[in-house]
């Protein structure tokens, strides 16, 4: 369900920059660990010394972690698959006999390149490893190489998110959670602020829930998750 956070103030915009700094920061430590082969019970303790988070918060890092390098595996799992087909599919071309010289050479010179790729995705699978990951994304670390982008505006793209799980035996997530009140609803944080009792400081910043209204009927379009959200 998407949401927007409003009229957040300049101190809560601080904060929560801070915080998305803080905690991209800690989950890209955790990658390069996970990848070194340090327990996952091990590190989190770690990241949690090291950054300053509570236990859970270093958990959800961690964790995110440990979800990217899950994903990378499948994908490399998937490209090597899927030029394996290719690869299949122009040697059974190449099979029949009224193609043409031109073509013939075509589907070779294809040939070559498939199973090069091929080779490549197989080499992480046999080395049980993954590709380099790009926090921040391939295209926007090639657009900071050529100028195109500052130098905060590469910064912002890989320390843009919080990553927050709810549970069970805390009745939702303690760190994220909704209230209303006054017929508004909020989403109260708990920050990497501390008072004095080292207790997380909460701030509660108003959310916006769109949702868009048919011209013809003059009502919600698709589901209506506003109305959901304020049911649930």
């Amino acid at each position: 369900m998407r949401a927007i956070l409003i009229n957040v103030s300049d101190g809560q915009k601080q904060i929560l920059d801070n915080m998305m700094l803080v905690f991209c920061t800690a989950i890209r430590y955790s990658f390069k660990r996970l990848l070194e082969g340090v327990k996952i019970g091990d590190l989190e303790k770690d990241v949690a010394n090291k950054y300053n988070l509570n236990i859970r918060q270093a958990k959800d890092a961690v964790e995110n972690a440990r979800q990217t390098i899950q994903s990378q595996k499948e994908l490399v799992k998937m490209n090597y698959q899927n030029y394996g087909r290719k690869v299949k599919a122009i040697e059974k071309q190449l099979k029949s006999d009224k193609l043409s010289d031109k073509k013939r050479n075509a589907l070779l010179s294809k040939l070559d390149k498939r199973k090069r790729k091929l080779h490549y995705w197989q080499y992480f699978i046999d080395a049980h490893t993954i590709p380099p990951v790009v926090f921040g994304t391939k295209q926007m670390f090639l657009r900071r190489c050529k100028g195109l982008i500052t130098n905060q505006e590469w910064k912002d793209c890989r320390n843009n998110r919080i990553y927050s799980r709810g549970d069970k035996t805390k009745n939702g997530n303690p760190n994220l959670r909704e209230v209303i009140k006054n017929n508004m609803t909020f989403l109260e944080i708990s920050t990497l602020e501390k008072t004095e009792t080292n207790r997380a400081i909460k701030i509660q910043v108003p959310i916006y829930l769109p949702q868009k209204f048919s011209k013809k009927t003059g009502k919600v379009n698709g589901i209506k998750y506003r109305e959901l959200f304020l049911n649930h």
